[in-house]
């Protein structure tokens, strides 16, 4: 889909159109889970959250700026959320909340900002476009479409610690590819 569309597609559920929202949520909604799912262990935490942040995202869509792109507006709803997810299951000593909270807070807002999470989708992206095609199709089958580990250790007919430990490698290479993009581009 290219840029018109979806900004056809915004303009449009701003009026409350539904179908229209509808086909936002078809165009982003591997992405958002994705997101959520390489940071959370529940994928149906991972699931709750993506479907909150559609929820959010149509109550709020008037207020969205036409003129920036959406997939970060949306990460960032995502982010919000998971924030507050992290701050209602973190176990804290007793004494150390306040502590605590302040600590967490700045890290999340300091590694998950708008402008950070932008280049690191977009880095990830570049990433992604660099791994063997067998490795693309694997992170696409567990990451977007939700194949498990028993899933894909039967597709691909090895053990579980096989499949484990080549997802991990391969999150492993993505994860430093995605740190020397960004540090180069802080460089440049």
């Amino acid at each position: 889909m290219n840029t018109n569309d979806e900004i056809y597609l915004i303009s449009k559920a701003k009026k409350d159109d539904l179908s229209a929202f509808s086909e936002l949520i078809k165009l982003y909604e591997r992405d958002i889970r994705a997101c959520l799912a390489v940071r959370l262990t529940n994928s149906y935490e991972a699931d709750d959250l993506a479907q909150e942040t559609f929820i959010i995202a149509f109550k709020k869509i008037k207020e969205f700026d036409e003129a920036k792109p959406f997939r970060p507006w949306l990460r960032g709803i995502a982010f919000n959320l998971l924030k507050n997810y992290w701050r209602k299951h973190t176990e804290v000593s007793v004494g150390a909340t306040s502590e605590l909270d302040t600590l967490l807070n700045e890290q999340i807002n300091i590694e998950y900002s708008k402008e950070n999470e932008s280049k690191a989708a977009i880095a990830l992206d570049s990433c992604m476009e660099k791994l063997d095609e067998g490795f693309k199709v694997l992170v696409q089958q567990h990451y977007h479409v939700g194949l498990s580990i028993k899933d894909l250790t039967e597709q691909y007919s090895v053990g579980h610690s096989t499949m484990t430990m080549r997802l991990y490698r391969i999150r492993e290479r993505l994860k430093n590819c995605i740190n020397l993009t960004l540090s180069k581009a802080s460089h440049d």
